[in-house]
């Protein structure tokens, strides 16, 4: 087998591989184009090579790399944050995750395996002697790194990163088998390695037993009773022990990676265990990633005259504006909407410096691909993640009804009978309740069946800044409580038969449960004028938005109980019934 002195790094959607005197970052974006960013590294300086000092300092560096590493794949793969300044928020995170790190490592690996032994002697009230202690601190030193791998693993977000991360292994392994790099040989290539960062740790925690357990003898021979009986003692002399720990274990990394000998075989296997969870089987399409960021390493170390790559630079709102614009013209859609069309790409509002803003690669390529999707025949809204209603604009999704025009009027007759208790029954996006709320500082309780429609309403209680609202998951009146003066419902009132007839961006896109009333499309007007007036005070009121053609039977239906009136909207049809309770 051939020996390859490059190394990897699973990141959001991709792989950095570092070379002898590159390193070469691919992240696959939202579009599925494989993003490529290469870089040259400097030469090294003598003191990194040095044995044990060089173990240090490139852990350091790795840590340095890797998380800044981690935040530019993050912007290319879409979970980057719009930011307003001018880099140096990206420069304070990545400090700040690299401390928070740490401070985390430090608190889980060292300090709480310390005073454990302490804790089940308090809870307990055990005797544990002074090798006892030592004992159950290394011990659970190794359960709480296998705990904490196999609990992050179960994070989605974190398998995929060890999907690339098996990618990475599978790639080298391939090259250094011999066999041709193509996706399919990365495939059947196994993806263990013994250079792997996870076989560090490990290595880390067993040399850290077999050291501090040596040291206790060495304390106990001596009579320094102070390392047994004190916790912070203890946990100082341990966190003393990290780097010459760390020092000790990288040469053992890099010695067994270049021996095949036998005796090293127990070593390797505990390394090995615990890669079988920090690399998972990859895809085709990590494969390829992981492939591209290597072919490139090996040009660029074998060429030293082959031109550095970087990801495109953040542009400024202006370009992402005028970008829009352009996507808008190109696939013939209404440029009047480029200004909702950004901002709400952008998830920002007029109270946001626009001429501050920073915005990357990720922005630009999610604008695209949705851009084209609404060129296709997803609804605007949907594509933008927000409809306008009245003066506000309320986030949207295929969970809840985009609001329409006539659902505005409905909410006029809500807003000017003035009422100080209110129910919004189906309320959706929350549109009309929250509306009614915002206008009127009348107590809403908003309900809907489906809980994905009340997540999307609190986040447009949150968005236009609305508190005295309640939020309740029910089956129209079934967890109900209370009396209210007025009860506003639009609910689902097209015919089950005329559903496939409606336009494709209705019946392929927005949600059938709110739109599907029943072989008549009247089966929630019944429950309505059986259940509703037990929920209305006396002199109550009951509005709902109907379809264009239900007008007559939703009078003779309400007629018993209510007082009704037809209100008709813009086009002149039957819209809205405004029943009071007799």
């Amino acid at each position: 087998m051939a020996k390859s002195k490059i190394g990897g790094q699973a990141v959001m959607e991709g792989v950095l591989m570092r070379g002898i005197c590159s390193n070469v970052l691919c992240v696959r974006d939202e579009s599925g184009v494989i993003r490529t960013e290469a870089t040259r590294i400097p030469p090294k300086k003598p003191f990194n090579k040095i044995p044990f000092i060089r173990g240090i300092i490139n852990l350091i560096e790795n840590l340095v790399i890797g998380t800044k590493t981690l935040m530019k794949s993050a912007e290319v793969a879409g979970e980057d944050e719009v930011t307003a300044d001018d880099g140096k928020g990206l420069k304070t995170a990545m400090v700040i995750s690299m401390l928070l790190g740490f401070a985390i490592a430090i608190g889980l690996f060292v300090l709480l395996p310390t005073y454990l032994p302490e804790w089940i002697n308090s809870i307990f009230d055990i005797k544990i002697g002074k090798i006892g202690k030592i004992a159950i601190q290394e011990i659970s030193k190794l359960l709480v790194v296998i705990g904490y791998f196999m609990l992050v693993s179960k994070n989605k977000d974190i398998r995929r990163i060890f999907m690339y991360h098996g990618a990475e292994h599978k790639t080298i392994n391939c090259f250094e088998s011999g066999l041709e790099l193509n996706v399919q040989n990365v495939k059947i290539s196994s993806k263990h390695h013994d250079r792997c960062g996870t076989s560090f740790i490990v290595y880390v925690f067993v040399l850290s037993i077999v050291l501090v357990m040596a040291a206790s003898f060495v304390f106990a021979a001596v009579g320094f009773d102070a390392y047994f009986d004190k916790g912070w003692v203890r946990f100082l002399i341990n966190l003393a022990f990290v780097p010459v720990v760390a020092a000790i274990s990288y040469e053992v990394l890099m010695a067994l990676a270049k021996s095949n000998s036998k005796i090293w075989l127990p070593l390797k296997a505990a390394g090995k265990a615990m890669q079988r969870i920090t690399t998972l089987e990859p895809d085709e399409d990590m494969c390829e990633v992981a492939l591209t960021a290597f072919k490139k390493v090996l040009e660029m170390d074998s060429d030293p005259t082959i031109a550095e790559e970087y990801f495109p630079k953040p542009i400024t709102y202006e370009q992402f504006y005028q970008h829009i614009k352009g996507m808008l013209v190109r696939y013939d859609l209404d440029v009047r909407n480029t200004q909702w069309a950004a901002d709400s790409l952008l998830k920002i509002d007029n109270t946001a410096d626009k001429q501050k803003l920073k915005i990357s690669l990720c922005w630009v390529v999610k604008a695209d691909k949705i851009i084209k999707e609404i060129s296709q025949g997803m609804p605007f809204c949907y594509g933008v993640g927000t409809a306008p209603f009245f003066e506000n604009f309320f986030y949207v999704n295929s969970n809840v009804l985009i609001p329409r025009p006539e659902t505005e009027l409905l909410t006029e007759q809500v807003i000017k009978a003035n009422s100080k208790r209110v129910l919004d029954l189906c309320c959706g996006s929350g549109c009309i309740g929250l509306t009614v709320a915002k206008k009127t500082q009348a107590h809403v309780v908003l309900s809907d069946i489906n809980k994905q429609a009340i997540k999307t309403a609190k986040s447009n209680a949150k968005k236009i800044n609305v508190k005295n609202v309640k939020f309740v998951v029910s089956d129209m009146f079934k967890s109900i409580k209370g009396k209210f003066e007025l009860i506003v419902c639009n609910p689902p009132y097209i015919k089950t038969l005329d559903i496939d007839a409606l336009d494709k961006s209705v019946k392929d896109y927005e949600p059938h449960s709110a739109l599907d009333g029943g072989q008549d499309g009247l089966n929630f007007y019944r429950i309505l004028n059986e259940k509703a007036d037990s929920f209305l005070v006396k002199g109550g009121k009951l509005f709902m938005e109907i379809g264009f053609d239900q007008g007559k039977e939703a009078s003779e239906m309400f007629a018993a109980k209510y007082t009704v009136e037809i209100l008709k909207d813009y086009s002149g049809h039957d819209r809205i019934v405004m029943a009071t309770k007799k």
